[in-house]
């Protein structure tokens, strides 16, 4: 049976997006994950084959020991086998670790979304700058398949790369509906949520100012689910999430089971700054909950498709506040069944497994 290593800086990746496409290719291929493993070891251990733990500092822009630590397990891959690296930080990594290494493997990278690397700032420039040489020389010898979520992400890194190989753009990871609570009537008083991880590329300072903005709106209350990323220089800092956490305008939930708990909500916010393929907005549309998002790729083509949801240009926070009050005066018109269908008729884990199970048949060839 031909083994698959997935491969991923982070052990959430790994075990919030992409458990469920490994389960569903069990009876096919043997995945095994690769990912620093803590907190989320036995839901990995349920969903993979086997699980190796890559032992990182996420906190270091290039941690070597991480490098080299990912350069000895690689070494013990075989002919036939496929490795599949998930975001654009573990790429680079990979990259690095397989420096004046021979590989007889077939490597798939997932871009599941260009992150604080395309940022405007100007650290992002620099490392942008500083990285494309090395990512020029190297891209076409290392990648064998280059996935993307959305035309946007793929045109700026094939520009930025100069990569030549073959590509293909695959719509999310795949969502199991059958998993999921729904519902079909919003709550007379509405619940409105951001979930994700605590960012100022995921909105959350976007967020906090709209919640701010109704804190004496009666029958409205805000919600925080997600965690801060400290190893990720977007995220917010300790001090910031103390005050998020003693924040009276909202409430603060940690993480949350989004399968179970999502449709107790209402309304979601996503004013994200850099999506490849919104998994929230899918999920959330699925399970009944209204979206608000910024009008960018990677959620713009999901609210068309769907009609579940407004798109807001700029991440325009007066805009945020005048589709909230325009969904409060208009919730009871809106229907739930059209769009249900059209997430569960792209959006599938059904459908998207099979893209994948196509693509790993076909490197092996």
């Amino acid at each position: 049976m031909i083994v698959i290593y997935f491969i991923a800086h982070s052990e959430w990746i790994l075990q919030r997006s992409r458990a469920d496409m490994a389960r569903s290719l069990k009876s096919d291929f043997k995945i095994v994950s690769i990912c620093p493993v803590s907190e989320y070891e036995a839901n990995l251990k349920d969903a993979y084959y086997e699980s190796i733990n890559w032992s990182i500092d996420r906190t270091k822009l290039l941690d070597i020991k991480g490098i080299l630590k990912l350069r000895k397990i690689i070494k013990n891959f075989n002919s036939g086998d496929i490795v599949h690296i998930f975001t654009i930080k573990s790429l680079y990594l990979f990259i690095f670790s397989s420096l004046f290494f021979k590989k007889d493997f077939k490597v798939i990278v997932s871009i599941t979304g260009l992150g604080y690397l395309f940022a405007d700032t100007i650290l992002a420039k620099i490392l942008r700058n500083i990285t494309r040489p090395l990512i020029r020389v190297r891209i076409n010898s290392s990648i064998d398949y280059l996935i993307f979520q959305n035309r946007d992400n793929f045109q700026k890194f094939v520009d930025y790369s100069n990569y030549k190989n073959n590509s293909q753009i695959i719509s999310g990871s795949g969502l199991n509906t059958t998993e999921f609570n729904t519902k079909n009537t919003f709550n007379e008083n509405i619940k409105v949520i951001f979930v994700g991880r605590l960012m100022r590329e995921k909105g959350i300072y976007e967020y906090l100012d709209i919640a701010n903005r109704f804190r004496d709106k009666e029958n409205l209350t805000f919600f925080i689910a997600g965690k801060p990323d400290f190893g990720n220089k977007s995220s917010i800092s300790e001090r910031e999430f103390h005050e998020l956490q003693n924040n009276k305008n909202i409430s603060y939930l940690g993480e949350i089971d989004v399968q179970k708990e999502l449709a107790n909500y209402d309304l979601l916010l996503q004013p994200s700054y850099h999506e490849g393929f919104s998994r929230i907005l899918i999920e959330s549309i699925y399970a009944g909950v209204y979206c608000l998002a910024n009008n960018i790729y990677g959620m713009k083509e999901i609210i068309e498709k769907s009609n579940f949801g407004i798109l807001i240009n700029n991440n325009d926070v007066k805009e945020f506040e005048i589709e909230i009050n325009n969904f409060m005066k208009n919730k009871n018109n809106i229907s739930f069944d059209s769009a249900r269908n059209i997430i569960k008729t792209n959006y599938s884990l059904e459908a998207i497994s099979q893209q994948f199970k196509e693509l790993y048949y076909e490197l092996t060839e």
